[in-house]
């Protein structure tokens, strides 16, 4: 896969204070070039909080680690019945399985898997499915049949191939929430085309602000799968 950043210097000391990489304009900017709203950046105060109780306390926020907005759209949209399907576990894993009925969190990292997997399992009202993933498997699902979510988080590894899963496993008419929509790699671009072309006229939304721990900002897009999506 040719995951190119665009071509540029190695940023400085000054110039990566101000843009957090070297990707974008500056760190109130998307890698896309959108600049966060006065909406969005009331989030940075608790991005900031965030990240100062991890580093001082060593607390990690409950909160998943998505756009603060797109979260409070998700804790809108879920149902108590729904099943969500979700690549690339932690705080989000915790905060679908206190709200849906059925929960499939696919972990590459073992380290991580191990961790994560003690808090799931101590989830009575939600049916958890946790696996441990390569990297060369990480995105099949093929012994779930299509059509079988309400909801999918495209998170973690290749976003290109989790997307086409997430668009097949979603009902018609279910959503698909991927998160770091504007990274400029060609996976991300693959995966973010994938949902845009596969979503209903109309239901594209994008989430720009901030995220727990990281204080550029952060954009997430959610579509809802239209009744003729016929993914690759």
């Amino acid at each position: 896969m040719n995951d190119e950043a665009p071509s540029q210097a190695s940023p400085t000391f000054w110039s990566r204070l101000v843009t957090g990489d070297g990707l974008r304009r500056s760190r109130l900017h998307t890698y896309g070039g959108k600049r966060v709203d006065a909406g969005g950046l009331a989030y940075l105060p608790r991005a900031v909080w965030s990240l100062v109780a991890l580093k001082v306390g060593g607390h990690w926020t409950p909160s998943p680690w998505l756009s603060y907005r797109g979260v409070r759209e998700l804790d809108r949209l879920i149902r108590p019945d729904w099943k969500v399907l979700e690549f690339g576990s932690g705080m989000s894993s915790r905060f679908f399985a206190a709200r849906c009925a059925e929960l499939v969190s696919i972990e590459s990292d073992a380290d991580w898997y191990a961790r994560m997997r003690p808090q799931l399992e101590a989830f009575q009202r939600c049916k958890v499915d946790y696996r441990l993933r390569t990297e060369a498997d990480y995105a099949d699902l093929d012994d779930v049949p299509d059509a079988t979510f309400d909801l999918a988080l495209v998170d973690g590894l290749q976003y290109d191939r989790t997307a086409a899963t997430a668009v097949r496993k979603v009902r018609p008419g279910g959503f698909v929430y991927m998160d770091n929509s504007d990274i400029p790699y060609d996976e991300f671009r693959a995966g973010r085309q994938t949902l845009i072309d596969a979503a209903e006229p109309g239901s594209v939304r994008f989430f720009v602000d901030f995220s727990p721990f990281w204080l550029s900002v952060n954009e997430g897009m959610l579509v809802r799968v239209s009744e003729k999506a016929e993914p690759s």
